[in-house]
């Protein structure tokens, strides 16, 4: 996606220069340059946050939260702003996102967290179940 349109950006936890937790981002900064791959601070609320504005504003973002066990303190922005944008806004602005969550490899903090998602939330498509 980063080669067919100059829109995608891709940032969160340690996924410039180090490639993420799990190197799935692995050499994309090196190739397509620290503006399009970037690291974001510690502050799950703050990535989803950004990444709405950027959406609004034309940009693709692509972000990756560490773990699907700190999808909890991004879920106000997704909710209350990803998800109501374009009604709030009477279909002036979208928040086109991906949010990359891993979840259920092993390396979970808390198994419950993913149990919970599956059983209350729409997230579960995001998080691949």
């Amino acid at each position: 996606m980063l080669e067919r349109d100059n829109n995608v950006v891709v940032y969160g936890q340690d996924v410039g220069y180090f490639g993420g937790v799990f190197r799935c981002t692995e050499g994309l900064q090196a190739k397509h340059g620290k503006t399009r791959v970037f690291d974001a601070p510690i502050s799950e609320g703050g990535i989803v946050g950004v990444a709405v504005g950027m959406g609004a504003y034309g940009l693709r973002p692509v972000v990756e939260i560490q773990f699907a066990d700190y999808f909890y303190p991004a879920s106000d922005q997704i909710i209350s702003e990803a998800a109501r944008l374009r009604y709030r806004s009477a279909g002036d602005f979208t928040a086109p996102l991906t949010i990359r969550m891993p979840a259920a490899a092993g390396f979970t903090a808390d198994r419950r967290t993913v149990k919970v998602q599956r059983q209350s939330s729409p997230m579960c498509a995001a998080c691949g179940r």
